[in-house]
């Protein structure tokens, strides 16, 4: 490829040209909010492009929150409320050492399940943003025409259910073959049967920090070490962090990632960075498990590409699961284990032999048929309002020193406080309301992230929820603006209790 072929292959598309020149106008003040921005029409003739063209800029700016669409109005200037910068990178590294779940992590799981929570504690979608009614219609009609689901076993899962995850990879960049993938018991099956299928008690693996506390616990019960690699709020896994502890031949045996707006920070690492890492841990003999759970929740226009887009070896241990986008109940999940697929499948059979069949196929058809796509579609675009919403609350109602993530897909937000602030303090008086947030202190074995929250927004945004984050808001100020002296008895009563 000539420089002038590659210039052109890497240069943003035309609307998005279009959309910056009208962010770079906000941004200096030229447009206000609450101004109204050319037609469609009129954009198409300012630029000398077509009005699809035009369209899809404002389409761009209205999903990153900067217009307003208004039924036969047209497109507006969006109010900006101030939100709070990001959480700052710490790099500081540990050593690898073998997990041992605390008391603010059982205490947390033990109230998980509160129906009163607001938000709730499960990172999901609200119910009314998932789609039960067809769903049920499906189920209904395939239960009619195949009763003999209920009576027999699918070993390799539904046939039907492999094809569509393989025809949908593509959009991710991947190739897969239905006859690889497994279909499993919810994405953290998938994450287990990978981790047998490369490691065994006491090898080291590669984790982002913060990661996923069910991460932390799988690891534990197989009696893996993790060493805790740093991660920018943003852009995800260091790279140089991650340079620096695989240098030594055998020291890790895999990398255990989400570079795709992982739980709890929401990051969404940069397509060369994904590039570079694949390149560097094939060429160090390292396995990588990733898990794309939240992949498809997307905010953009383009759904970002996986880890396992780059692989050229089958060294890349492809996970994910419908629970986040369409079904937590069903719980199905899958995972494309490259060169360790025969392995992988026998581990299935020994661990849970199989899946439910007639969940799958409901499953398949759900996809086949464009309900996925369409659901998706109306899916992200709440998440998206959601968030912002969230992100305003935030910004109104916590404490100076505050710091946010603010995602580009996924559900869930990070957030600093000021640093004598003690998250497992706040999860212990938040809970007491039915307020549910995540102490820091769950996503890693050190104590680096004592003075983080995660807070997560699938639920639809209300009167009520905004109510609940004042609220919660008033607890972190009334923390911030006590003395640092730990954790106040009252908290630690109830952490005992």
């Amino acid at each position: 490829m000539d420089d002038d072929a590659a210039l052109s292959a890497t240069a943003p598309p035309l609307y998005q040209k279009i959309a910056a020149l009208i962010e770079r106008a906000i941004a200096s003040g030229a447009l206000r909010p609450g101004d109204r921005l050319p037609s469609v029409r009129a954009l198409s003739q300012q630029h000398q492009v077509s009005m699809s063209t035009a369209l899809q800029a404002y389409r761009w700016l209205e999903n990153r929150s900067a217009v307003l669409a208004r039924p036969k109005s047209g497109y507006f200037v969006a109010q900006q409320r101030p939100l709070l910068p990001e959480p700052q990178l710490d790099l500081r590294m540990e050593g690898a050492s073998f997990v041992n779940i605390d008391q603010v992590l059982q205490e947390f799981l033990y109230i998980v399940d509160d129906p009163l929570a607001l938000p709730r504690f499960h990172a999901a979608p609200a119910r009314a943003l998932l789609p039960e009614t067809k769903l049920q219609q499906l189920t209904a009609s395939i239960n009619r025409r195949h009763p003999e689901y209920a009576s027999g076993y699918a070993m390799t899962g539904s046939a039907a259910l492999r094809q569509e995850i393989a025809r949908r990879a593509i959009n991710s960049g991947a190739q897969l073959r239905p006859e690889e993938i497994v279909i499993t018991n919810g994405g953290m099956e998938a994450i287990y049967l990978a981790l047998r299928s490369v490691s065994s008690p006491g090898d080291t693996l590669v984790m982002e920090s913060p990661t996923y506390f069910h991460l932390l616990q799988v690891s534990e019960s197989l009696g893996l070490k993790v060493l805790e690699i740093p991660s920018h709020p943003r852009t995800g896994l260091s790279l140089e962090a991650l340079d620096l502890a695989t240098q030594q031949a055998g020291a890790v045996k895999a990398c255990v990632l989400l570079p795709n707006f992982p739980n709890p920070t929401g990051s969404l690492m940069p397509q060369e960075h994904k590039q570079q890492l694949v390149a560097m841990m094939a060429e160090r003999q390292v396995s990588i498990i990733e898990s794309d759970i939240y992949g498809e929740m997307h905010f953009g226009e383009q759904r970002p590409p996986t880890l396992k887009s780059f692989d050229r070896k089958g060294d890349v241990m492809l996970c994910s699961a419908f629970t986040k986008t369409v079904a937590p109940g069903y719980r199905i999940g899958w995972v494309a284990p490259g060169r360790h697929l025969l392995k992988t499948r026998a581990l299935k059979m020994r661990t849970s032999v199989a899946c439910p069949m007639l969940q799958q196929e409901v499953m398949a058809q759900f996809m086949r048929e464009g309900g996925y796509d369409h659901h998706l579609r109306k899916l992200r675009a709440a998440l998206r309002s959601q968030a912002r919403h969230m992100a305003e609350a935030i910004a109104r109602y916590f404490p100076a020193g505050c710091r946010l993530s603010m995602p580009q897909g996924g559900l869930l937000m990070w957030i600093e406080l000021p640093r004598h602030v003690d998250s497992r303090e706040v999860f212990a008086l938040a809970r007491l309301e039915h307020i549910g947030v995540a102490p820091g202190a769950a996503f890693s074995t050190s104590r680096r992230f004592d003075h983080f929250v995660r807070l997560q927004y699938g639920d639809l945004w209300t009167p009520k929820l905004d109510a609940a984050l004042r609220r919660l808001g008033q607890i972190v100020t009334s923390l911030a603006e006590r003395e640092p002296t730990g954790l106040t008895q009252r908290a630690a009563a109830l952490l005992r209790a």
